[in-house]
């Protein structure tokens, strides 16, 4: 047999299953009810998610339109926005402990406070927050295991106390 008759044998044995199905004398009905009803659904919904789709491209376009004509540079996010895309960012990297860090963001200035293990470390953190869209400064305040915190050191000077030293590597 050539394959144009193999083609046309299972094309005519889908349509003898289908025909089969839908006029069954005991449950046919209710299968073509049920068929009407679903492609209708699916009809709804098609058509309102390509009218979403639709306005988000046009609203999308004469923004972008808009900033052109312009020549303003859009805004950028400042307050709760700017630090969950902070903290997006920092955190897509497994290297960097999510317990460690402590991020505020005041305006468009990310501040990190914490304690990290190296000073390498600390690099990648600050070059990963000032990499972010909107962060305009960043503020470090993270420091190594057995040396004070940058802000402490002023604060304990202020107030008469002594400065703490690092705890020499013998000692522990």
């Amino acid at each position: 047999m050539r394959k144009r008759t193999w083609i046309g044998a299972a094309v005519l044995a889908a349509g003898s299953a289908v025909v089969t199905y839908f006029f069954d004398p005991d449950n046919g009905k209710a299968r073509r009810i049920r068929a009407v009803e679903r492609s209708g659904h699916l009809v709804r919904i098609t058509g309102r998610r390509l009218a979403r789709e639709s306005r988000y491209g046009l609203h999308t376009l004469l923004a972008r339109a808009r900033h052109l004509v312009a020549r303003e540079r859009p805004e950028f996010a400042e307050g709760r926005t700017l630090l969950d895309r902070v903290e997006s960012e920092l955190f897509r990297d497994r290297s960097i402990p999510h317990g460690r860090l402590n991020l505020e963001v005041e305006g468009t200035t990310v501040v990190i406070r914490g304690q990290l293990d190296n000073a390498e470390a600390m690099f990648k953190v600050e070059q990963a927050a000032r990499n972010v869209a909107g962060v305009t400064a960043v503020k470090s305040l993270l420091h190594m295991p057995g040396t004070p915190a940058p802000n402490k050191a002023d604060a304990l000077a202020a107030a008469g106390r002594p400065r703490p030293r690092a705890i020499p590597k013998d000692l522990t």
